[in-house]
């Protein structure tokens, strides 16, 4: 069992400027679904960026209730896919003194992997930031709560960074999107966000 972590004014995290951040507050997205919708040219695709809305909302609430320390996303509108959604955040972890996880099992604090639905298991392996290191990485596709009774699966990337100096406490950046089809591309946005991961 992983505990919160809270490191304010620890890290930074640069996000596209054309992502959302989330602030983790009261946002209730208003203003973004309405400019959205506008764009939406019949019933159907006004009901679908409503419901993509539904679930950032979800997603924003489960994420706050986890302990998250920060989280920006992507809602938009692609011509292939009809609806992008992407979101990424930072959580705290910490290993209680004398446990011993492995970094599968931190992951696993924060979503459950997706079952035999066909959507593919976890990959453990490891990246290299910039001014840090080689840091754990998993990714796969996983099952994330929305609320205590719904869940989607979707696309995840946890990369666990350690914190300097204190032994058994990390910071998880996590990239996670409904679009399936385009797990390449997602991974490598995921990717160079997580990369721009520094230390305050």
């Amino acid at each position: 069992m992983t505990a919160p972590v809270r490191a304010p004014g620890r890290f930074t995290l640069q996000i596209p400027d054309s992502w959302i951040d989330y602030d983790l507050g009261n946002r209730d997205f208003t203003r973004e679904q309405a400019a959205l919708r506008s764009q939406a040219p019949t019933p159907a695709a006004r009901a679908a960026v409503d419901d993509l809305f539904r679930q950032v909302r979800k997603l924003v609430r489960s994420a706050r209730k986890q302990g998250a320390m920060s989280a920006a996303g992507l809602i938009a509108r692609d011509e292939t896919e009809g609806l992008l959604m992407a979101f990424v955040s930072v959580f705290g972890a910490a290993v209680p003194d004398g446990a011993e996880l492995s970094l599968t099992d931190i992951a696993a604090q924060l979503s459950r992997p997706a079952g035999p639905e066909g959507y593919g298991d976890r990959t453990v392996g490891s990246a290299e930031l910039p001014g840090i290191g080689v840091v754990a990485r998993i990714t796969g596709t996983e099952v994330v709560a929305l609320t205590d009774t719904e869940s989607a699966v979707m696309l995840a990337m946890h990369t666990i960074i350690p914190l300097p100096g204190e032994p058994g406490m990390f910071l998880v950046v996590t990239g996670v999107s409904p679009n399936l089809p385009l797990a390449e591309a997602m991974f490598d946005l995921f990717d160079a966000i997580t990369g721009t991961f520094r230390f305050v």
